[in-house]
């Protein structure tokens, strides 16, 4: 990954994965102090969900879009309102403006036009047809890969499974996500009854689940995310993923709620086709 501070844009953000049609990248906090009660957004919040002032979140959306235009030519970059469902909006359907109300995906077959997907210890995933086809980002909190959020996505791209590719950025790691083990029961038995993965409800849980203690378990998303886009037939490119709970520059719901603050800012992956 390549750490980019554009000194116009002042926009705080890594290259995930670049090659000649498709560009990903993601943002960071930017200066930010995780365990400070007083910081609760960093430099570079862009949820303008989170009671951040909201002049400040569109103008860092704006300096985002600057960044990514000092690399390749885009047009606009779209924004959801994400509530955790299986919902995937096209925005080349005229009818969409720049946000889209109540979904958790978004996909294009246009060139210059950025998607995004805001994350605090979700999943977020870019996936693009290496054969030049459609687009797409998606986020992915256990909710969203349970109710089939990848399949769904997969399937509106209308495209050969086998030219699709798949790009996974921060999120939180196993060790940092404790959840009751009912909750845990729950995910693994959904996943396989709808056949989100190829394995039995032992296997997956075995392979996604690690027992904590006092009916708590810590659960493995990113494994979870890498299962189903397999069974899906995309290939994940294979780059670091940094646990957004544990590293500093980034934003992370549970690490921040541990720590006593009372809001959260937001990062973005934004995926662009050339």
């Amino acid at each position: 990954m390549n750490n980019i501070h554009d000194n116009q844009s002042n926009a705080p953000m890594q290259i995930l994965y670049q090659d000649d049609a498709i560009l990903v990248v993601q943002t960071h906090a930017g200066a930010f102090d995780k365990t400070n009660l007083d910081d609760l957004y960093g430099a570079f919040n862009l949820g303008l969900h989170v009671n951040d002032n909201p002049q400040q979140v569109l103008a860092n959306r704006a300096k985002l879009l600057s960044a990514i235009q000092a690399i390749t030519p885009a047009n606009a970059i779209y924004w959801l309102n994400q509530v955790h469902g299986d919902v995937v909006h096209d925005v080349d359907d005229a009818t969409l403006g720049l946000v889209a109300d109540a979904a958790d995906a978004l996909m294009t077959n246009r060139s210059g036009v950025g998607l995004s997907i805001m994350t605090a210890d979700c999943v977020p995933i870019a996936m693009f047809d290496r054969q030049g086809g459609g687009i797409a980002c998606i986020h992915a909190g256990w909710q969203g890969l349970t109710n089939g959020i990848i399949a769904k996505t997969v399937q509106r791209l209308h495209t050969n499974r086998s030219d699709l590719s798949a790009v996974i950025g921060a999120c939180i790691s196993q060790a940092a996500y404790e959840i009751d083990r009912a909750l845990a029961d729950k995910i693994c038995q959904t996943v396989v009854s709808s056949s989100l993965v190829a394995m039995d409800y032992h296997s997956l849980f075995d392979t996604i689940i690690m027992p904590s203690g006092d009916d708590k378990v810590h659960i493995d998303l990113t494994t979870l995310t890498k299962l189903q886009l397999a069974h899906q037939g995309v290939n994940i490119v294979d780059t670091p993923i940094l646990c957004s709970y544990q590293t500093a520059s980034l934003y992370s719901y549970r690490a921040q709620t541990h720590a006593g603050k009372s809001a959260t800012g937001r990062m973005a992956m934004v995926i662009i086709k050339k």
